[in-house]
């Protein structure tokens, strides 16, 4: 018990300040994400939409974050990391405030794409934070510091969200607007005169400068890392919806979904400081969209409490092990002062499943039934283990052999 107490304590050692700073502001940040795994219920069930109806909103939801990740990533290699990050955190407030008032569909199709294009708009600008806060030696365990962060917050805004939402639906996007101006906050007074770590070293290399959408290998590989975020998403978009049809409370919900945050406070950063010692980081990759398929696949054919907990722990676990991960072999590829370019675009694989995760699984659930959609998103997972398996080790790889 000893070795396993003082192995976790270990795995959090030698990250700098700003890198534990950021990890807050990311936490306090998401835990007021609870929005996203309700809005399926609260379009269905309060607004009393169709299921493609709900499809469509979430679909312009994607839409937006595609352009807020494309523009986030842009500006940050122009304007700076600290000042894009600034801007999105309090751009999004008036947006949940408006947005409960609005109940037609075409006037939250355009909120909604307005909103997540400023939320999208921070992700690139924090994930260039997070490569200028570390050291190449410690760039996947400060992402997996990040990604804890994102990750628990995402299952404790939605915990907290379904006692919210049992009461007001409003009330999760009045909290969602109150975590974004703390989090707004404390990234002005911490980061406001900070100087970037690695800049200089980074400038030595300016004469690599190479824009991502040149970069035609890492381009095939975001291909498949955008039909494994497309899998991934059916998480916060088709996920809910099924609870609800197999008449599990909004309440139960939230359960599970803070099941989730607990779990990855737990394991997350000793399990990856393990695996960075113990396996190459594209094998922890692949291991990881085992994982998530396992998890889908699972639900195609169960659906009973054991089998659903035994499903959300897979798809959890899951996600500590590919995203920090491919955050790092992307952060790598970049070069110099386009690393905004990089970061945007991979952010943007998630911005894409955000629009098309709510079209597939929404279409698919409500003609096929969710045993198909199940089965169709284990059988892209497969698709997706190839494709990144293949086009790292034959093309990529020779550039990133440190990874």
């Amino acid at each position: 018990m000893n070795n396993l107490f003082f192995s976790f304590l270990n795995s959090y050692k030698g990250l700098s300040k700003e890198s534990w700073m950021l990890c807050m502001i990311m936490l306090i940040y998401r835990s007021g994400s609870m929005v996203l795994p309700f809005l399926g219920v609260y379009f269905a069930d309060h607004l009393g939409f169709s299921l493609e109806e709900t499809g469509i909103i979430l679909g312009f939801y994607g839409l937006g974050a595609i352009l807020g990740a494309y523009l986030g990533g842009r500006c940050t290699d122009k304007i700076g990391h600290f000042r894009v990050q600034m801007l999105s955190l309090f751009l999004c407030i008036p947006g949940f405030i408006i947005i409960p008032e609005i109940k037609n569909i075409y006037s939250l199709s355009i909120a909604f794409f307005i909103q997540s294009c400023i939320n999208e708009f921070f992700l690139p600008a924090n994930s260039v934070a997070i490569t200028r806060y570390s050291s190449t030696e410690n760039r996947a365990r400060a992402f997996s510091l990040n990604r804890m962060a994102l990750h628990l917050g995402f299952f404790i805004g939605p915990s907290l969200g379904g006692i919210l939402a049992s009461l007001s639906y409003s009330l999760i996007f009045y909290v969602n607007a109150f975590t974004s101006l703390i989090s707004g906050i404390i990234l002005y007074f911490y980061f406001k005169d900070r100087k970037d770590i690695n800049v200089k070293k980074e400038n030595q290399n300016s004469h690599n400068f190479q824009s991502p959408y040149k970069d035609k290998y890492f381009l095939i590989f975001i291909f498949f890392c955008t039909i494994y975020t497309i899998c991934l998403m059916q998480l916060f978009s088709s996920l809910p919806l099924f609870y609800n049809n197999l008449e599990i409370s909004k309440a139960e919900i939230g359960v599970i979904f803070g099941y989730c945050g607990i779990l990855l406070l737990i394991i997350e950063m000793p399990l990856v400081n393990i695996l960075i010692k113990t396996l190459k980081t594209i094998y922890v990759v692949i291991l990881g969209l085992i994982l998530l398929f396992t998890g889908y696949f699972i639900l195609a054919f169960f659906t009973d409490i054991y089998s659903i907990f035994i499903s959300i722990t897979l798809i959890a676990v899951s996600g500590v092990l590919i995203n920090p991960f491919l955050s790092t072999i992307i952060s790598i590829r970049a070069e110099g002062k386009n690393i905004g370019g990089y970061m945007g675009l991979f952010s943007a694989t998630f911005s894409v499943a955000l629009f098309i995760s709510p079209f597939l699984g929404t279409f698919l659930a409500q003609n096929y039934g969710f045993n198909t959609l199940w089965l169709i998103i284990s059988s892209l997972i497969i698709i997706s283990i190839g494709g990144i398996y293949y086009t790292y080790t034959s093309k990529l790889v020779a550039r990133d052999n440190n990874t």
